[in-house]
C-alpha cells in the first residue's frame, strides 16, 4: 500500500512538472511568493490557498483557486498547478484527516488545466492522455 500511494505521488509530481515544462519551457518553475512581500492579486490569493491547505481546509482552498480563475493567464495556471504539487507533498494521514485524497489531487490536476485556454495545452488530445496517465 505504501509503494502504491509513493507511485501515486510521484506521478503527481511528473504531471505537474510536465505542465510547468509545457507552460514555461522551464523544468524547475513553480509559483512562488515575492520576499518582499509586495503582493499581486494573484499573489494574494495563492497565499490565502496555501494557509487554508497547511490548516487542513483544502477543500476550501480548493474552493477559492477555483473561485479566481483567470482562464487566459498563465500565471494563474501555474499557480494552480504548484498548489496541486504542494497539497501532493502532505501525508496521507493528513489528507484523509482532513478529507481528502491522492485521487482528488489527480482529478483536481486535471479538471484545473481544462479551465485554461493554453493553446500548448489543448493540442495532441492532452488531456484525454494525462487522464489515461493517471
Amino acid at each position: 500500500m505504501e509503494f502504491e500511494q509513493d507511485y501515486i505521488m510521484r506521478m503527481i509530481k511528473s504531471i505537474v512538472s510536465f505542465f510547468i515544462k509545457l507552460i514555461t519551457g522551464k523544468s524547475d518553475t513553480v509559483y512562488e511568493l515575492p520576499s518582499d512581500g509586495l503582493y499581486t492579486p494573484c499573489d494574494d490569493i495563492f497565499a490565502r490557498i496555501l494557509s487554508l491547505a497547511d490548516g487542513g481546509k483544502i477543500n476550501e482552498a480548493e474552493n477559492l483557486l477555483y473561485a479566481n480563475v483567470e482562464p487566459d493567464s498563465k500565471d494563474y495556471l501555474l499557480m494552480g498547478l504548484t498548489f496541486y504539487s504542494h497539497i501532493n507533498e502532505y501525508t496521507d494521514n493528513f489528507l484523509s484527516d482532513h478529507n481528502y485524497s491522492r485521487q482528488e489531487i489527480q482529478d483536481g490536476i486535471i479538471a484545473f488545466a481544462k479551465e485554461f485556454t493554453i493553446d500548448e495545452m489543448n493540442s495532441l488530445s492532452l488531456y484525454q492522455t494525462l487522464e489515461e496517465m493517471l
